[in-house]
């Protein structure tokens, strides 16, 4: 049964201008070419993220369809969006063929297909040649908005480099230890092969930056590594928003300066607004200033664009558990853990809750249900200390592998205030990550008014900027028109239908007819969308509609089929005549013809 989560996601009106592209199947005979189709998928995702206007769905959401036969109609519906594209690869030494289908997600019904068929040298230029065919054909059926003229962009000319990194990006998600380390040799091998492409390098800043986290590495060897990358990819290329993120993320997680953090993360959202990995790091770093209202709208924000991503939902129950809303967070947590049943610090924060509400119930189905994790050892003895009761000796362990700061929690929790308070200002003088968020973690409510823990928090992240953003720069600016122009271009484009009947044609699209009125596409779809009240297609069936009925009720043609009448009138398609016929006369062709005949 629905949740009220993945309802209150898919809720409200779907729009029109929005697509999700699912992972492109790999029906190579190898299959470790997965990492090039998968690489396709994520291109071409990146490339329609660069036009205004229009909803893409982030790579994370989409790519939960990945090996999954759900039906198209569902998958719209989940993600939110009203087209589809899916396709296959199928890479055989240096040729590529790549198949794509542009799908309506309301009915399943397919809006435009294409095979392509290049050699691998062309595979820059083919995933180009892709991106800007889907975004004619949403434009054609849904209305208007501006097109670049190149919407994809390789960061590299190396085919081989592109390779190597697309390799690294496959092995990076897989998210472990040993995959991490796999990714870098691959980044490091694009890197050798053109040391002028940042791609790599960001990826392999993450890389280092999960290790740091997962204790795999010191924190010296990370920051080492990490600063390295960063000052050689700044002479490489400072202006992509990944390199803005990798450059917050990195300053969070090794310096705590909070006010770079912020400028980094709005010169990337300035860059690409619906950057859903930005977003999530803004309002991760609103928690630590304590701006939850702004964080939940920030983090609703990227749930639009990628509404199937656990760490998301993670996220926005984090923002209300340190707002102190533990019932409200409770089911973004299980949200996150149905997508991800190994996420581990869902269920501590979960586990958090049901002891601040004293639900004994909940808590002790948790404990046994993760028994055996050693945090269940620990919530039971923090547990039995907020109930009053005295603990003899702190449980045996380091904590040194551990997800929380237990060892400050149970000093706090047994009245032995001045060792939590050196145990605090150790961490936040190491800046360990565990004490990021101290501030508002409300197991440390009982030290909160004593007078050094004031100092420290007066001492440590520390930042200066406000809540006021700044304005997110109109991307893609649409193209305008003088009023001389447009009623030429309106005049010429009534007698393009009425004289010469141009809508006859049946390969008519957006560009063929703008390379006939020789008007830019952007200002030809502008034209028809605001002066008509229609997209292409609704424009042009309209003449279509208009032809058919009148040639159907004249004799001379009462050999044709009704189809075939369709098809001389300018419509290549049965399902795409009848929805259309159906739509606007409320009766289906056959019904309309019994009638005008009669």
């Amino acid at each position: 049964m629905e949740n009220d989560i993945t309802k209150k996601y898919r809720i409200g009106v779907i729009p029109d201008k929005s697509i999700a592209v699912l992972p492109f199947v790999n029906i190579s005979s190898d299959p470790e070419n997965e990492y090039f189709s998968d690489g396709v998928t994520e291109e071409i995702i990146n490339a329609l993220t660069k036009i205004k206007g229009l909803k893409v769905i982030a790579r994370t959401s989409s790519f939960s369809f990945k090996g999954k036969n759900e039906d198209v109609r569902e998958i719209g519906r989940l993600l939110g969006v009203a087209t589809l594209l899916e396709g296959s690869v199928r890479r055989v030494k240096k040729r590529v063929r790549i198949t794509a289908q542009l799908i309506n997600s309301s009915d399943g019904t397919h809006f435009w297909s294409k095979n392509f068929d290049r050699e691998m040298d062309d595979i820059f230029e083919l995933q180009d040649e892709i991106s800007l065919l889907i975004a004619d054909q949403i434009r054609e059926n849904f209305g208007h908005f501006d097109i670049q003229e190149h919407l994809f962009d390789s960061h590299t000319k190396s085919v081989e480099a592109y390779n190597e990194y697309h390799k690294g990006r496959y092995f990076q998600l897989k998210w472990n230890v040993d995959d991490f380390y796999n990714a870098i040799l691959h980044y490091k091998n694009a890197i050798d092969t053109d040391s002028d492409y940042p791609l790599p390098y960001y990826g392999m800043i993450m890389c280092y930056a999960y290790l740091y986290s997962w204790n795999a590495i010191s924190k010296e060897e990370a920051v080492s590594i990490t600063n390295k990358l960063l000052s050689t990819v700044k002479g490489i290329n400072s202006d992509l928003p990944e390199y803005h993120l990798v450059v917050s993320n990195s300053t969070i997680l090794f310096d705590w300066n909070l006010d770079l953090a912020h400028e980094e993360l709005q010169k990337a959202l300035q860059i690409y607004p619906d950057y859903s990995d930005a977003l999530e790091a803004l309002a991760g770093l609103y928690i630590v200033t304590g701006w939850f209202e702004e964080a939940l709208q920030i983090i609703d924000k990227a749930l639009k664009v990628n509404p199937l991503s656990a760490n998301h939902y993670f996220m926005k129950g984090n923002v209300l558990y340190f707002a102190a809303e533990y019932q409200e967070a409770i089911p973004y947590f299980n949200k996150a853990l149905e997508i991800q049943p190994q996420m581990n610090l869902a269920i501590l924060l979960k586990m958090s809750c049901a002891v601040l509400l004293g639900d004994e119930a909940e808590f002790k189905k948790l404990t046994v249900e993760n028994r055996h994790f050693s945090f269940s050892e620990y919530y039971q003895q923090l547990y039995s200390l907020l109930k009053g009761e005295k603990l003899s000796e702190l449980p045996a362990n380091d904590f040194e592998n551990e997800f929380y700061p237990w060892e400050l929690y149970f000093h706090i929790h047994s009245g032995n205030t001045d060792k939590a308070i050196e145990k605090l200002e150790y961490g936040l003088e190491c800046k360990n990550g565990l004490y990021f968020c101290f501030r508002h973690d409300p197991f440390l409510q009982p030290i909160r008014n004593n007078e050094y823990y004031q100092v420290l928090e007066s001492k440590y992240l520390r930042f200066s900027f406000t809540k006021t953003e700044q304005e997110m720069p109109e991307r893609n600016e649409a193209v305008k028109m003088n009023p001389g122009e447009i009623e030429y271009f309106l005049d010429t484009l009534q007698k393009a239908m009425n004289e010469e009947q141009i809508f006859l044609d049946a390969s008519l699209s957006l560009k063929t007819l703008s390379e006939k009125l020789k008007i830019h596409p952007n200002k030809l779809s502008w034209l028809i969308n605001d002066y008509h009240n229609k997209n292409f297609n609704e424009f042009i069936n309209q003449f279509r509609l208009a032809n058919f009925k009148k040639i159907a009720v004249d004799k001379r043609n009462s050999h044709l089929t009704i189809l075939g009448m369709a098809y001389e009138s300018g419509f290549n398609s049965k399902t795409v005549f009848n929805a259309y016929f159906k739509k606007m006369e409320n009766t289906t062709p056959g019904n309309w013809l019994k009638k005008a005949k009669q």
